[in-house]
């Protein structure tokens, strides 16, 4: 970054600056574009735009600027301010922003059924139903290789129940047990009246398998991220995250006091970049990656943010929301993967609803973080404790995971055979590889909803993933795989993903 004289610039300077890099990144002459103007209305300026003028105007003014404040601009003019505000400028009265000017009064708006939210969802949902919906399929069974919906016994690649402990024998006994001895409520925050021993078996199970001195369980995987984000970090600090982070990292960033920066994908050049010019203006930087993206199915390169984290003094904190019970000989996650010292990663993330077959969240990591977080983190203080059900179904999933690690094997043998299924028929599978999320290309998200509506009907359930969760035209139809998947359904799915391509006329995108 080039230092910014900022006694000779001006507002219309840097206007006018913002105003040539919005033009070049969203391919339009900049004489077209107002400074007014909102430009994911009128240009339809998507995520993947706004985070390269973003980081192309830090670059300019060599400046940082936090994402919560960015994304609530909606013009060129309000970019500029938030940069004349980063570079510590005054606007003068001849250069205060151009704003509309202000009507008189607003209409009232007394019902939610009259609010522009409403009205743009009501717009998003007839062009989705004019294809079938493909939201809120009612499986009424249990939810593994298949399910059953409509009635129907249908074949299943939807299912976070990875490893099938959501349904396993041990486990439903052992909800049952605890639904007889505790009731099915905590019936009051931990912190006040609902802790019990078996919430501290479930957090001393974890600590011990995810190699840390103890770990804390809350009730929402979401919750889990958003509090414990929000509360750790102030005013002095600084989170530095991957940009494919999921929402729960995000929310956590904007409820936090520190400044929170995002840095584009496994881009360690970027990152470091980063690094090397801000860490020495805050005391803590939190790191979050991710250990299995779930939009792409990839794995981070977790040894490498280790090293950035040795070598800056981070903290290192891994969301395994997608990699527990899956990575590793042992469904150990990233740590039993890469070999991982037990000290590499300060706080580890994980979710009970995925590999772990029930819901919830568990954050693990040093006594004194934990002893902070049940304290401190207001997603635990001012929440009920998880359901003892819940908590008895996932200690005794993960004890029959690690005792016996069968149907993790299980699980990665049907990740290898549809992976090579998939090439053989040269697929487009993103950056999927040895997890279970296989995204398969489509392109556009009318092509995606028609795919997955037309796969139900005959009897193949694979929900789509579309804009705004992918960039615009990057939707996929989103394959799960578990370990009770037959080599023969993964080749009918695969068979019939191409048939109704065929019949529905649309072009699989190939490698």
């Amino acid at each position: 970054m080039n230092p910014i004289d900022t006694t000779r610039i001006t507002m219309v300077d840097i206007e006018e600056k913002v105003l040539e890099i919005t033009s070049k990144a969203l391919g339009v002459d900049a004489g077209s574009i107002g400074s007014q103007d909102a430009l994911s209305e009128r240009f339809k300026l998507d995520s993947l735009q706004a985070m390269e003028i973003l980081a192309k105007v830090e670059d300019e003014f060599s400046v940082l600027i936090p994402d919560d404040e960015y994304f609530k601009c909606k013009s060129v003019s309000q970019i500029a301010k938030l940069v004349t505000k980063a570079l510590g400028l005054e606007q003068t009265e001849g250069e205060t922003e151009r704003e509309r000017p202000r009507t008189a009064s607003k209409k009232r708006i007394t019902d939610f059924a009259s609010s522009r939210e409403y009205a743009v969802f009501l717009e998003r949902k007839k062009s989705i139903e004019k294809l079938g919906n493909p939201y809120f399929i009612k499986h009424d069974s249990k939810v593994a290789d298949t399910s059953v919906i409509s009635g129907r016994k249908t074949l299943n690649f939807g299912s976070y129940n990875y490893v099938c402990l959501s349904g396993d024998p041990e486990t439903v006994e052992a909800a049952r047990e605890a639904a007889s001895l505790y009731g099915t409520s905590a019936s009051g925050s931990r912190l006040l009246a609902g802790d019990k021993s078996l919430y501290r078996q479930l957090e001393a199970e974890i600590a011990d398998w995810k190699h840390t001195e103890d770990a804390i369980v809350m009730v929402s995987g979401h919750a889990t991220n958003v509090t414990t984000v929000g509360c750790l970090c102030n005013e002095n600090d600084l989170i530095l995250y991957d940009i494919l982070s999921h929402n729960s990292i995000t929310q956590g960033c904007q409820l936090s006091k520190s400044m929170s920066k995002s840095f584009p994908h496994n881009d360690f050049d970027a990152l470091e970049s980063l690094l090397k010019e801000h860490r020495d203006e805050y005391e803590k930087v939190l790191l979050i990656v991710e250990g299995v993206y779930s939009m792409d199915g990839d794995i981070a390169p977790i040894p490498e943010f280790v090293k950035l984290k040795k070598k800056y003094g981070l903290l290192l904190m891994v969301d395994e929301a997608h990699s527990t019970c899956v990575l590793g000989e042992h469904g150990g996650g990233v740590d039993d993967y890469f070999g991982l010292a037990p000290d590499d990663i300060d706080i580890k993330m994980g979710t009970l609803s995925k590999g772990l077959g029930t819901c919830g969240g568990y954050i693990a990591g040093s006594k004194q973080l934990v002893e902070w977080l049940m304290y401190n983190a207001p997603g635990f203080v001012f929440s009920v404790g998880i359901s003892p059900v819940l908590a008895a179904a996932c200690l005794a999933g993960i004890r029959k995971i690690r005792r016996d690690a069968t149907p993790v094997k299980r699980l990665h043998s049907n990740i290898a055979y549809f992976m090579a299924e998939a090439r053989k028929r040269r697929l487009d599978t993103v950056l999927a590889g040895e997890t279970p999320i296989v995204p398969i290309m489509i392109g556009p998200d009318e092509q995606s909803f028609a795919l997955s509506v037309k796969m139900l009907e005959k009897g193949v359930f694979v929900p789509p993933a579309v804009y705004p969760a992918v960039p615009k035209g990057k939707s996929r139809l989103r394959f799960c795989i578990c370990s009770e998947h037959e080599p023969w359904q993964i080749d009918q799915a695969l068979d019939e993903l191409e048939r109704t391509a065929k019949e529905l006329g649309i072009q699989l995108p190939r490698k």
